[in-house]
């Protein structure tokens, strides 16, 4: 009996449905509330000053998941149709997608402390491992590799979540800067054969 197979036309819309919402949905947290008594340009310099916790899980998890979308988008398959595996891998990639927008708000409004750390990073390296999974199933049989999967960039990204682990065992409230690493060449993309454009 032949394996069912899915329209890859289906799975691409979810996941940039998915990847578009959550990526807005990461902003919410930097807000002003509308009843906050701001009377002064100081008081409300001090209140801007204090989304900068906010405004770094933003920026970290809004680049996160750009570069994932790039990643998973990178090496699609040519053909119009996906295995059952294929779909049920991209389903739960694309679940740790949806997980972001909270961990980002939690390791925001709790990255003083060591659980806010471990969902935060937790959440980052299931991204890492199911993307490079997918990948990895979505190249050709002939050219499957490891090395395929998994591209400086991703791998990048893995230590810099595991750095963030180590920091969090020692010190939660700076943990989430090692993930500032995946900067050093520009904007993290984890596609292989794009990288360097």
């Amino acid at each position: 009996m032949a394996e069912s197979r899915f329209p890859k036309s289906r799975i691409d819309a979810l996941t940039d449905g998915i990847f578009a919402f959550s990526m807005t949905l990461l902003v919410l947290d930097v807000r002003v509330p509308g009843d906050l008594p701001i009377t002064s340009a100081a008081e409300l310099t001090a209140h801007l000053l204090s989304l900068s916790r906010p405004l770094i899980a933003y920026g970290v998890g809004f680049f996160v998941l750009g570069a994932v979308w790039r990643g998973a988008i990178e090496h699609r398959q040519a053909e119009e149709k996906l295995t059952g595996k294929l779909v049920s891998l991209w389903l739960a990639l694309l679940f740790f997608v949806t997980m972001v927008p909270f961990s980002s708000g939690l390791v925001s409004r709790y990255g003083d402390f060591l659980p806010a750390v471990l969902v935060y990073s937790g959440n980052m390296l299931m991204l890492a491992a199911l993307l490079a999974r997918v990948r990895y199933l979505e190249v050709v049989p002939a050219a499957r590799s490891v090395r395929a999967a998994i591209s400086p960039y991703l791998a990048l990204f893995i230590c810099s979540a595991l750095l963030s682990l180590v920091i969090s065992l020692f010190d939660p409230a700076h943990a989430m800067f090692a993930y500032f690493v995946n900067f050093a060449r520009g904007l993290p993309v984890w596609g292989g054969k794009g990288e360097g454009r």
